[in-house]
């Protein structure tokens, strides 16, 4: 009867006390993700301010030829295939800033060359429209060259040239140069029997992406090439296929704080655990008050305030390994003054250990983002073993 009335022991006690300042600290871990997402739009508004001055990323699209044939109807139009097309892209880029932003923009010399199959026999004087585009019409820098057949270069006004045109030739050649600038992204839409496009520029971490990614490709410090080959059956299921590089930022610091976030609770929760530990495994030192969990783990929240403001400004690296010294060391100085009263030295350094560790598994996971699930697993599985061998001799039934 007297083990009945007993009731919850006092480690048990301090067990839910510390679950219960856990789950008070899953609030401001919200506003920490809040947080990220606003300066997250911030960056995104910089971009389409960029964006709205400069222009928008690229698709250079596949010309087209249309013959306005007469017939009885009136006039139809008839669109001739795009046989050998060939797509050159030198792209020069630099980055503007926005704020505390910076946005990678570009300027891109285009080159389209190729030709038409004629399936009509002799063409005579009908009107021919050759149609070329892009995305943001806006990003035009200097009027287009065209030249058509066998004629000099002309340049136009618009993305459609008109022309009378009398042959017999089986194909139609033609080539237009321009150039555009645009904003992070620039793709070329391969559109006829036999493709061949080559992009080259001077962005170190380039990113080749779309629907094809190059046959051949060379990056160095500071140029990249790429080219591909692409026939009409590889595009004959595709909507809009296009090829092309991204210019964007190796590292999105944005990106990155929302995944480190995500692990505030698991961090929050194992330096509890250690702490958590060392109380009801020390019964010559003084309980840890409710209220000095609180603390330690709102000073464990403002290193993601740290990282997050810091990234803005300097490599996200950089930027971690600051934080985390500053929390690390705050802790440890919090914990050796005032929790152990000068007296824990032993238990000062374990944490200091113990956080350090955490903070470069933290790290860890974040970089190996492929491997962060495996990784993440063995170690999770390590620290139960460690806190299970921990606490073999505590007494859980025992108020001692």
């Amino acid at each position: 009867m007297e083990e009945q009335k007993k009731g919850v022991n006092k480690k048990v006690k301090k067990f839910y006390i510390v679950l219960g300042m856990l789950l008070i600290l899953l609030i401001p871990i919200a506003f920490m993700s809040g947080i990220v997402r606003d300066r997250e739009s911030y960056k995104d508004e910089a971009l389409r301010n960029v964006k709205t001055a400069w222009a928008d990323s690229q698709v250079i699209q596949a010309p087209k030829l249309v013959l306005n044939i007469p017939d009885k109807k009136g006039v139809r139009k008839e669109s001739l295939t795009l046989n050998n097309y060939e797509a050159e892209v030198e792209v020069k880029t630099q980055i503007r800033k926005k704020g505390i932003f910076k946005v990678p923009v570009y300027i891109a010399d285009v080159e389209l060359k190729g030709d038409f199959l004629n399936t009509y026999g002799m063409i005579k004087n009908l009107k021919s429209e050759l149609e070329f585009q892009v995305t943001d019409s806006k990003g035009y820098i200097s009027q287009p060259e065209i030249k058509f057949l066998t004629e000099k270069s002309v340049k136009t006004v618009s993305q459609k040239y008109e022309k009378n045109i009398t042959t017999s030739a089986k194909t139609l050649p033609f080539e237009i140069k321009y150039q555009i600038r645009g904003i992070n992204k620039i793709y070329v839409v391969p559109g006829g029997n036999n493709n061949e496009i080559e992009i080259e520029g001077d962005w170190k971490d380039p990113s080749f992406d779309g629907d094809f990614l190059p046959s051949e490709k060379e990056i160095s410090k500071d140029s990249f090439e790429g080219e591909w080959k692409i026939p009409a059956i590889a595009v004959s299921s595709l909507t809009e296929p296009k090829a092309g590089v991204s210019f964007l930022t190796p590292v999105d610091n944005y990106r990155m704080a929302t995944r480190a976030v995500k692990y505030a609770f698991l961090f929050l929760s194992l330096t509890f655990l250690a702490y958590f530990i060392f109380e009801v495994g020390s019964k010559d030192k003084k309980p840890i008050h409710q209220l000095q969990y609180l603390m330690m783990g709102a000073a464990m929240l403002i290193f993601y305030l740290l990282l997050l403001s810091l990234s803005e400004f300097m490599l996200f690296g950089l930027s971690y390994t600051i934080a985390a010294i500053m929390t690390i060391a705050l802790i440890s100085a919090y914990t050796y003054f005032v929790i152990t009263k000068r007296e824990g030295r032993k238990f000062t350094i374990l944490i200091t250990l113990i956080m350090s560790l955490l903070y470069a598994f933290l790290y860890l996971l974040l970089v190996l983002q492929d491997l962060s699930m495996l990784i993440g697993s063995f170690v999770l599985f390590l620290i139960m073993t460690l806190v299970m061998y921990s606490t073999r001799n505590v007494e859980w039934n025992s108020d001692d």
